[in-house]
């Protein structure tokens, strides 16, 4: 995701525990990546969170606690989680269903002073995080307040080949979140990777 964003001009910091973890990390997609001028900046998750758009790309079991450690400084700023509760039940993918609903309603209680908005969760992450990759995809987005989902679309729209579509607000998080399995076990059956494209709007 963030040399996705990084190679359409969009100034990422890359956040981590460390800083030294997260510098590994830009140096490592900086030369997997040279053909494209990535910017990418190294930071600890303190300093990424002062960004005024953050998006969350953990795995769900550490994203509540991620977050709590972050209440300060995501104050007043946009929080986009494209966190995915999922669990493997013997061969297949299921959707987990959170004590709140959904993983975006957990987080907006970790950090109420926080716009929670919730992005990307269906798109298949090795072509997202693949900048040679050109992406056919519509991108469901949520968020309570629309001057905050249509920033976040805003973002999404300078990717080429992906479009935003506000499909509510975070009542819709749980609907859009438990969709992801169903896609995961689209892909595994039919051995592909599939995206969603919505119909009918022009």
């Amino acid at each position: 995701m963030s040399a996705r964003l990084a190679s359409v001009g969009v100034e990422v910091l890359l956040g981590s525990r460390t800083l030294e973890k997260a510098t590994e990390v830009v140096d490592g997609l900086t030369k997997r990546w040279s053909g494209h001028d990535l910017s990418l900046v190294p930071a600890t998750n303190e300093m990424a969170a002062r960004a005024d758009l953050v998006v969350l790309a953990t795995p769900v079991e550490g994203a509540v606690n991620t977050v709590r450690t972050l209440v300060d400084e995501l104050s007043g700023k946009i929080l986009v989680s494209m966190v995915n509760a999922m669990v493997k039940w013997g061969d297949r993918f299921v959707p987990l269903m959170p004590y709140t609903g959904s993983v975006a309603l957990a987080l907006s209680r970790v950090v109420p002073a926080t716009h929670v908005a919730g992005a990307f969760h269906h798109l298949p992450a090795g072509q997202l995080g693949d900048p040679d990759h050109q992406l056919d995809a519509d991108v469901m987005v949520f968020s309570d307040l629309r001057s905050v989902t249509d920033e976040v679309i805003g973002m999404i729209d300078l990717v080429p080949g992906l479009r935003g579509i506000d499909v509510g607000g975070l009542g819709s998080a749980l609907a859009v979140e438990a969709l992801t399995a169903c896609l995961v076990e689209v892909n595994r059956r039919y051995k592909t990777h599939a995206s969603l494209r919505v119909t009918g709007i022009v």
